[in-house]
């Protein structure tokens, strides 16, 4: 185990014209964590170069113009890239639970429009190095990107989208060196390479009015994948949803002329591309697609989408190859979130 802690130094971007917050000036941010390193008592620490689990508060000043301040817990897994003695190279992926101090509000911040509710979401990228001074210290920088939205849960939700620089220190009392790992005591090819997945889930959100109706949005998928090996696998599938804040919308301006025609146009289709990572039983799935079909996916923000999706699988039903999963998912246009929706599944 190990203590950290950074400071990040960073502007938020003008990711979208419509922000009304202010942008453009250095604002700053701190961390302080704690690291697990895994040591290869399973197998999958060594296949994915023994990564580490985290979990940081976060405090990230946005300044007087920008919502003024947020405040998160974050879980996190750092991934090593590159080893090479003193020095390691992570990618680290984040996300959590924040809180904002200022979001906006009709009547008292009515001039700040990124995020319109104190709770939301918290997802963080981090790419950097570290390098070993002793058994016991670290030096660590790199860059980053901290985003935070509540998935249009309440408007306006444009999101902060916050890239930095971070340095800090992590310090180990009990210290973990490489000559230390164990090696994996099984083969990282996969057995069966072929499968499928099937997911269904739900999301509320808030739709072109603020302060107005939540509406449900209902997805579900399907998916066929290809196991590279044991840790990684490469998903082609189909998304659907059913957006009710469509369907009601374009029948209160009468752009649909009865209920089916609504239904049609409320309905989503899209193909999409995933990659998903292994470690034990949680799965990180990074996900493009697009929409298809002429009739279908009335009001989308943009033609492609983008979704990334945590997962934990649970044990094998029944002593069969069903893997039942339950999860969370963050699907984006651009830099901009539509929702955030609550998954459960199969994987077979």
């Amino acid at each position: 185990m190990s203590v950290e802690t950074s400071g990040h130094l960073g502007a938020i971007w003008r990711h979208t014209p419509k922000l009304t917050t202010q942008t453009g000036a250095l604002q700053w941010g701190q961390e302080l964590g704690l690291r697990f390193q895994t040591n290869g008592r399973r197998d999958w620490h060594q296949w994915q170069r023994y990564p580490v689990f985290g979990v940081s508060v976060v405090h990230m000043h946005f300044g007087a113009g920008s919502h003024g301040d947020g405040y998160g817990l974050l879980p996190n897994l750092s991934i090593p890239i590159f080893r090479s003695g003193i020095f390691t190279a992570f990618f680290r992926l984040g996300t959590g639970l924040a809180w904002v101090s200022n979001p906006y509000d009709y009547f008292e911040n009515p001039g700040q429009n990124a995020i319109g509710s104190h709770w939301n979401n918290i997802t963080q990228f981090r790419l950097g190095g570290e390098l070993r001074l002793s058994d016991h210290l670290r030096v660590h920088a790199g860059a980053g990107l901290t985003h935070f939205s509540n998935g249009a849960a309440a408007l306006p939700n444009y999101g902060i989208n916050l890239p930095s620089g971070y340095a800090g220190i992590s310090w180990s009392p009990k210290p973990v060196r490489e000559k230390d790992f164990v090696p994996a005591a099984s083969e990282k090819k996969a057995g069966r390479r072929w499968g499928a997945t099937i997911q269904g889930g739900m999301a509320f959100i808030e739709y072109a009015v603020f302060d107005g109706p939540k509406y449900p949005i209902r997805t579900a998928s399907v998916a066929g994948y290809f196991s590279f090996n044991k840790v990684n696998r490469a998903l082609l599938g189909v998304d659907y949803e059913f957006n009710k804040a469509v369907f009601v919308f374009g029948q209160q301006i009468a752009d649909f002329e009865n209920e089916a025609e609504a239904r049609k146009g409320a309905t989503r289709l899209a193909l999409f591309v995933a990659d998903e990572f292994l470690f034990g039983n949680f799965g990180i799935q990074l996900q493009m697609g697009a929409y298809v079909g002429g009739s279908f996916n009335q009001y989308v923000f943009k033609r492609q989408y983008s979704k990334l999706t945590i997962r934990y699988y649970f044990p094998a039903l029944f002593k069969t190859e069903l893997k039942p999963h339950m999860g969370v998912a963050l699907k984006a246009h651009a830099a901009t979130a539509e929702y955030i929706s609550m998954n459960a599944g199969l994987a077979f």
